[in-house]
């Protein structure tokens, strides 16, 4: 039986991966607390989060989504403080785990919660909670393009018996990357999210590599401009958010100059 089991877990892993499967992937920024569904380049979802408080940090770093869990219950970790006074949770709609939790490293979930007045902050113990509608909408999408061993036609039915578990493999797991950028330039915008796990990224240099990697000129970037930046985004509460072409006067794209 055993050398059974290992062939099939083999065969598992050396399936192989669908285009569409391959071209998913999921980006969260733990600062922003922010989740993202890519198909290549394409972003198809965007979603609140809310990501581990300082202290029970959420991991940074390249994962792969490769199993879901329906209906799941919940246990408190054994030898965890926060813990301690914690008792077992069955399947239903107060569960902490939510309708539905994705798997992405040992003890760390992206999870549905009932407590959606932590979505969009620093309030978990590691894992990445979501609103459960969203968590289920994020569910479905990957039973569409993982080669999941439920069938998409099948959720609604798992849905309804909220009080019976069901777990889900990936053929094909999704990509998932999981970073730390509080500094962020999209749509014209600079964006510098609070260093919440305080690890010292928010700073000159930083700026300076955003707007690098945006495509404009380093002769064109002045220091003094970014240091009165971040000096405005210091006493800002939360995020804050300027546009570049007020923040910053001569920047330049690359392009720009090799036109001329």
């Amino acid at each position: 039986m055993r050398l059974k089991s290992l062939a099939a877990a083999l065969a598992l892993t050396l399936a192989p991966v669908s285009a569409a499967a391959a071209q998913l992937r999921i980006d969260i920024n733990i600062p922003a607390n922010r989740l993202q569904v890519l198909d290549g380049d394409s972003v198809l979802r965007t979603y609140r989060v809310s990501v581990g408080k300082p202290g029970h940090d959420t991991p940074d770093g390249d994962f792969t989504i490769g199993r879901a869990e329906w209906n799941p219950s919940w246990r408190p970790p054994e030898g965890r403080e926060w813990a301690r006074e914690a008792r077992f949770t069955p399947p239903g709609p107060n569960n902490p785990m939510g309708r539905v939790k994705l798997f992405f490293a040992p003890l760390y979930y992206i999870h549905g919660t009932p407590d959606t007045t932590s979505i969009g902050q620093a309030a978990s113990h590691g894992c990445v909670r979501m609103r459960n509608r969203d968590v289920i909408e994020l569910a479905r999408l990957l039973h569409r393009h993982a080669e999941p061993t439920v069938a998409p036609a099948e959720i609604d039915g798992i849905l309804r018996r909220s009080g019976t578990t069901r777990w889900s493999t990936f053929r094909a797991p999704v990509p998932l990357t999981l970073r730390y950028d509080p500094i962020v330039i999209e749509d014209g915008e600079l964006k510098v999210y609070p260093d919440v796990y305080e690890r010292s990224r928010v700073h000159t240099e930083g700026v300076i590599q955003a707007l690098l990697a945006e495509g404009y000129e380093a002769g064109s970037i002045d220091r003094q401009q970014i240091r009165a930046v971040l000096r405005r985004a210091a006493q800002a509460e939360g995020t804050y958010t300027v546009k570049l072409a007020d923040a910053f006067t001569g920047l330049r794209r690359r392009e720009d100059l090799a036109s001329h």
